[in-house]
């Protein structure tokens, strides 16, 4: 059984992923997007270039902010982070193999935007084509992340032509958050017990696009980096050896011990999802046997949103700000929270296996 300590004794990391510079498609260099990042008081990002590492030599801290260079591979469809790798994987393989490579190798990943739609003057429709292939064919236990909220993909998937100009000054009216299908085959794989951990993804290029008036740019590292933002519980600081700390990361990353939020209707910089039984205390991403003696699911996400307490793809209770739910039977359980009926916070789920299991 998987148990976390006390969350007064966690430390809460928020940093962002999905990001790409100069050396892929994004306009920005290393320089500059760590200054955003440092600027939207981020503590790390994970850099993902389009089936490139050549940025590795920016890899470390940088002003308090640590830089991990990972690489996204990129077929014309089926998008796949991939960390912890020293090489590319090649993105000529079928998804099954570049997957099955990225783990053979020691790496884990991420499925990026997989629920695109929409193709636009803006954008292609990049969606994971086959939600079979969810992981290595030799799953073992390893996690897989899904990318639940991309925000340039969501952005971009609204995007018309009379729309364009509206959303561009008020962006937020093209975000709508994760698709009801992600966020069910994020739910059936975990009911499933093949182990997914759920982030949301900036998709960061800081495109220059020629406008009527100009050169714009869609959207700008500091803009970006205050909309989506990852926290990861840690039992300790971030390390200041740069290896340690990246490792730090990876670990809270593949055990689903955070949870992601929309800063741009308010941040949630600590926020409370636990389940107590007795002197036990749990937190996201803990595997908790259920017992005779019931568990108490207690939430507080510190801001007047709607928080809704989902069961196996279910809604089991919610509330205003808090919740407090007794439960006894095994199941996945994680919070969802909206602000003015929007999509706002995501956490990972607390996992209740039924005895015996």
């Amino acid at each position: 059984m998987r148990t976390n300590p006390p969350e007064q004794a966690l430390h809460y990391a928020p940093g962002a992923l999905h990001i790409h510079t100069h050396y892929s498609d994004g306009s920005g260099s290393f320089p500059e997007v760590i200054a955003a990042a440092r600027a939207a008081g981020l503590r790390w990002i994970i850099v993902t270039d389009h089936d490139s590492l050549e940025g590795r030599d920016y890899a470390g801290w940088h002003d308090g902010v640590l830089v991990i260079v990972d690489h996204e591979i990129t077929p014309e469809r089926n998008h796949f982070l991939a960390l912890g790798l020293s090489e590319t994987v090649a993105a000529s393989l079928p998804p099954q193999e570049f997957i099955d490579e990225v783990y053979n190798r020691g790496g884990f990943g991420i499925i990026a935007h997989p629920d695109e739609r929409v193709a636009n003057p803006f954008k292609a429709i990049y969606r994971w084509d086959d939600w079979q292939v969810d992981g290595p064919r030799m799953r073992d236990g390893a996690s897989v992340g899904i990318e639940l909220w991309n925000l340039m993909s969501d952005w971009g998937e609204s995007l018309t032509p009379r729309n364009r100009f509206l959303h561009f000054f008020v962006p937020t009216l093209g975000l709508n958050g994760p698709t009801p299908a992600t966020l069910d085959w994020w739910d059936r794989l975990n009911m499933q017990g093949r182990r997914t951990f759920g982030v949301g993804g900036v998709d960061a290029h800081a495109f220059k696009r020629r406008v009527p008036w100009g050169e714009a740019e869609i959207f700008p590292y500091r803009w970006i980096f205050g909309t989506l933002t990852n926290y990861l519980l840690l039992n300790a600081p971030l390390s200041n050896d740069a290896t340690v700390a990246t490792a730090q990361v990876y670990a809270a990353l593949r055990q689903g011990r955070s949870y992601f939020v929309n800063r741009l209707d308010g941040d949630a910089p600590r926020i409370t999802f636990r389940a107590t039984r007795g002197s036990e205390q749990h937190t996201m991403g803990a595997v908790v046997a259920a017992g005779p003696e019931p568990l108490l699911l207690t939430a507080d996400v510190g801001r007047n949103a709607f928080v809704r307490l989902i069961a196996n793809g279910e809604l089991l209770a919610s509330g205003i700000r808090h919740l407090r739910q007794s439960v006894t039977a095994g199941a996945v359980y994680r919070l969802e929270a909206y602000m003015g009926g929007k999509p706002w916070l995501f956490t990972n789920p607390i996992y209740v296996t039924d005895a015996g299991q």
